[in-house]
């Protein structure tokens, strides 16, 4: 007499791939996590080029750099007013923006809304970030 034979996965074999997939899962929310750091603050740092550059045809154009204070949604309204026309591609980002001015020199500001990584950019054009 034969034994009836079963067709399928165990419960362990079934419980190990589960396991294998949370784990590979993990792995990509990791990553993924990096990659969208990493993608906020290049974005933030381009725009401060492009501030940079306003800031310079702003000063040739009236005589001294704007001033529009650090770093909250008013200033970086104001820097979108005064610098961009009103053509907003700044307050759609994870940072706010703003800049200091004192005399012939300035300091671009991009501080993070949600925590405290701030990416600087002197009238030298050097970079400087904290905490991100």
């Amino acid at each position: 007499m034969r034994g009836k034979s079963y067709y399928g996965f165990t419960l362990i074999e079934l419980l190990v791939v589960v396991a294998i997939i949370g784990i590979i899962s993990a792995i990509g929310v990791i990553a993924y996590s990096g990659y969208k750091t990493s993608t906020e603050k290049k974005a933030a740092e381009n725009s401060l080029r492009s501030i940079y550059l306003a800031q310079q045809e702003y000063k040739a154009s009236i005589g001294n750099y704007y001033n529009a204070g650090c770093c909250t949604s008013s200033s970086t309204s104001n820097l979108v007013r005064n610098l961009f026309g009103d053509v907003d591609n700044l307050s759609k980002q994870e940072f706010y923006f703003g800049n200091t001015v004192s005399g012939d020199t300035f300091t671009l500001t991009a501080r993070k809304k949600n925590n405290t990584c701030t990416i600087t950019l002197t009238d030298k054009n050097i970079f400087n970030d904290s905490q991100c």
